[in-house]
């Protein structure tokens, strides 16, 4: 690929990625906010992390107006200097963005899977590392020149002293590079695999198993970039053309980060997937026990759907139960032509302390009437 298609390429590719991170987190939250009314932890890190990742595409974007895709010798000497001040800024918000987006995806996994110890307890060891790591890595690499000027402004390392114009050398710089492309490596391994032994235990259609095996394809190919990167870092240590060379770089950076992004908002607008696994679990119990009540008792009710949503609990989804819904005036000749009825349905004042809902669900506000339900089986 020659200067001018990797400019495009990098330019492509910060602005597609913008714009989809943008829209699917965006749709994630308004989800999430519609959903349960409320934003956990998660959601407050996925908010950080998008602002966070489109600055950071912002910055590629703007790399590529002073040299960055272009061959060493046609870089203009007037941006070159520029040039070098977004490099070190690129370098150094590198670690921050990748960090915050890995520990979104742990805050997520947490509250996605709250039964899951083992999952519970990786995630909270990741959050912990990941934040020690973030900032001892981005400390090594804001000080890596002595004053930090000294990186763009050459003229200071030719000074005689060399504590004031010194900067690490290649080989320092190259041993912290592989360290922190390594150790974020691992973390989208582990990431990656932490919660596919559950979710494949689901009780899903095989449509939906597919899908999940999409979502986590996305992570293998933000994996794969970071081997990518790992290569590129290679062969940087042995080139002088680091305008050009480091235009792939920022392209595999860009990928992982932002399908970091995707895959952890992307299972929350999939209406199969659950707001939580125990949503899910308690969801088909309490559905088949009502199918059972309803079979049980085929003249207490009209029953014309069931699964409707009820009781918004906080932080862990929607438990949905079932809701019945009746036809006043069929019920009414039904309990007129079974007088030994035990259930009866009266209209009128609807707050009465006499009255119990079906399965348990308290109150017996259903659409108008009141039921009476003093020897209804409960389950």
């Amino acid at each position: 690929m020659g200067a001018a298609g990797m400019v495009d390429a990098v330019r492509g590719v910060a602005l597609a990625m913008a714009i989809l991170c943008t829209l699917v987190c965006c749709l994630r939250l308004y989800k999430r906010w519609v959903a349960v009314k409320t934003f956990e932890m998660d959601d407050y890190l996925v908010i950080i992390a998008l602002l966070l990742v489109d600055g950071y595409l912002a910055l590629a974007y703007t790399f590529t107006y002073y040299g960055l895709g272009l061959h060493h010798e046609d870089v203009p000497s007037d941006d070159a200097v520029v040039w070098m001040k977004i490099y070190y800024a690129s370098l150094c918000s590198t670690l921050v963005v990748s960090a915050i987006v890995k520990v979104s995806l742990a805050a997520s996994a947490m509250r996605i899977f709250p039964q899951q110890h083992h999952i519970k307890l990786i995630s909270r060891y990741l959050i912990l590392l990941l934040t020690i790591f973030a900032i001892s890595g981005v400390l090594a690499l804001v000080f890596q020149c002595n004053p930090i000027r000294a990186f763009w402004d050459k003229t200071r390392t030719i000074e005689p002293v060399p504590d004031s114009g010194a900067c690490f050398s290649a080989e320092k710089t190259f041993a912290i590079n592989m360290y922190q492309g390594v150790l974020l490596f691992l973390f989208d391994i582990i990431l990656l695999i932490l919660p596919i032994p559950t979710v494949w235990k689901l009780d899903m259609p095989t449509r939906h198993r597919v899908l999940v095996l999409l979502l986590f394809g996305l992570g293998l190919v933000a994996c794969a970039a970071a081997l990518v990167r790992f290569v590129i870092v290679v062969y940087v240590q042995n080139t002088t053309d680091m305008p050009f060379i480091t235009a792939p770089s920022l392209i595999c950076t860009i990928i992982e980060s932002a399908l970091g992004l995707l895959i952890g908002s992307l299972p929350i607008l999939h209406k199969s997937f659950p707001v939580s696994i125990t949503s899910r679990r308690l969801s088909r119990s309490q559905s088949r026990a009502g199918a059972r009540w309803a079979a049980s008792h085929p003249h207490s009710a009209t029953v014309y759907e069931l699964g409707n949503s009820w009781g918004r609990k906080r932080g862990d989804g929607i438990l949905k139960i079932s809701e019945v819904h009746t036809s006043f005036h069929e019920y009414r000749a039904s309990m007129l032509a079974r007088p030994e009825s035990q259930e009866r349905i009266v209209p009128g004042n609807l707050g009465g302390s006499d009255t119990s809902a079906i399965y348990g669900l308290g109150g017996g506000r259903w659409g108008g009437v009141k039921v009476n339900v003093s020897s209804t089986p409960r389950y």
